[in-house]
């Protein structure tokens, strides 16, 4: 390759050496020609400021970039802590209104209760052990408020009384009942409309029926579905007629003696808030003695 250019060479000498000559005097009057003038420091300055315009297109970017990013944490943060406020704001409206639930529903407790005769300690429910063996249901009132064992226990559901139970252990603020469905909870039972008796208890984990045994075989034929089951009065520890539950089915075995009774109980106990424990009843003051003109006549 080498060969064959300087082969060319030499054979177009004139025609070579014509273009060089050409070529520098057209260089030479585009150098000396004042309209076109090459001044190196521009063309530096020129290439420095387009670099420099680069670089601080760069970090001007960079900077907005940075600076957005921290703007959008401070607003995730922002919004972070205004969901916390909302969520704040919104338990404790709810538990405004819970609150507020509750005072109407213990208002009206307390107006259904304020004209009976025994005096009633109220209570709202604030734990319940439910168990196979023993059950029990814990109120926020104890000695310190007159509650005593063996106190008995009602309460109200749909404008109606009913028997929850007995107090069997009391502390400083708190007491636990034992409620009616469990089975060592006896009561003397009473049919309202035919007066017969017979002993009442529950069957622990069945809580929506009670039993009414020793009830006479005499009144089957007195017996109807729906009857008022209340408490008999009998001994010192519940008070007559206290509403128990409704016969829901007679038991009428031939080798028994007596009939059995399944009864529903008027409350529900799975929705107990509050119960009253009953007091005793005072005793009537005795009237004073007259001291008219008789009392000294013979």
């Amino acid at each position: 390759m080498h060969g064959l250019f300087e082969g060319y060479v030499g054979r177009h000498r004139r025609g070579v050496t014509l273009a060089i000559l050409v070529a520098i005097s057209l260089l030479c009057l585009l150098v000396s020609n004042r309209a076109v003038i090459i001044r190196p420091k521009q063309i530096g300055l020129s290439v420095a400021g387009f670099f420099q315009k680069g670089v601080t297109g760069f970090f001007r970017w960079f900077g907005d970039t940075a600076g957005s990013i921290g703007q959008l944490r401070l607003a995730r943060e922002e919004l972070t802590e205004a969901r916390g406020r909302l969520a704040e704001a919104d338990r404790t409206a709810r538990e405004a209104a819970e609150l507020r639930r509750e005072n109407a529903a213990l208002r009206d407790l307390l107006g259904l209760a304020a004209g009976l005769p025994l005096p009633r300690i109220a209570g709202r429910v604030i734990a319940k052990d439910h168990d196979n063996l023993f059950s029990t249901l814990t109120i926020d009132k104890g000695a310190r408020h007159g509650i005593r064992v063996d106190m008995p226990v009602v309460a109200f559901q749909e404008d109606l009384e009913g028997l929850v139970g007995r107090v069997v252990a009391v502390g400083s603020g708190t007491s636990q009942v034992l409620p009616l469905y469990d089975p060592s909870c006896q009561v003397s039972a009473r049919l309202d409309d035919s007066r017969f008796e017979g002993l009442a208890n529950g069957q622990g984990a069945d809580r929506s029926t009670l039993l009414m045994r020793y009830v006479k075989k005499i009144a089957a034929d007195r017996i109807e579905y729906g009857d008022l089951v209340v408490t008999a009065g009998l001994g010192a520890l519940y008070p007559a007629g206290v509403n128990i539950g409704r016969v829901r089915d007679i038991r009428a075995e031939t080798y028994e003696t007596s009939l059995t009774l399944e009864i529903e109980p008027v409350i529900d106990f799975d929705r107990l808030e509050y119960l009253f424990v009953l007091g005793r009843a005072e005793p009537a003051a005795a009237a004073p003695a007259s001291s008219g003109a008789g009392a000294g006549s013979p």
